[in-house]
């Protein structure tokens, strides 16, 4: 990472202006980011076999997080179709999709179908995030709730 790092050039202005050297190595990443950010919007526009190509190489590393059934409301943030046609769309069996619970109830839509989508690791590491903060709310609520218990027991 260092030899790309150094690779990328400050002006002589932002040298001048950001004090550390810490500071400056940050700058750089923010502006690799940037330019990667360019350069994949120019490439969003894949063919099928470009993406199942790509999709080949990365799938060995998020198999693990890759769930095997997604929810209308994940499946509509990832097509941004509104959550009512992608109900529709599992209705009328255009998704692999089935609800536990028989005619009524949630959706379980198969994520097969959506993993050639050009934002789909994007989607996952969004994904993993927002169940990461999911877990750290409910760590805290139980801590919350065993420091009342707690309290309750030495009144």
């Amino acid at each position: 990472m260092g030899e790309i790092l150094n690779k990328v050039k400050l002006s002589e202005t932002e040298e001048r202006s950001i004090p550390t050297d810490r500071a400056k190595k940050y700058v750089k990443i923010r502006k690799l980011e940037e330019e990667i950010a360019r350069e994949k919007s120019v490439l969003e526009e894949l063919s099928a076999e470009e993406i199942a190509a790509i999709e080949d190489i990365f799938k060995k590393d998020i198999v693990d997080e890759v769930p095997q059934y997604l929810s209308v409301k994940e499946v509509s943030m990832l097509t941004g179709l509104t959550p009512q046609i992608v109900r529709r769309h599992c209705a009328n069996r255009k998704y692999a999709a089935y609800q536990p619970g028989g005619g009524n109830g949630t959706w379980h839509i198969e994520s097969s179908r959506f993993r050639t989508y050009p934002n789909w690791l994007d989607f996952i590491q969004k994904r993993n995030e927002l169940f990461s903060n999911s877990q750290q709310v409910a760590k805290l609520a139980v801590q919350l709730w065993d420091e009342d218990e707690s309290e309750k027991s030495e009144e």
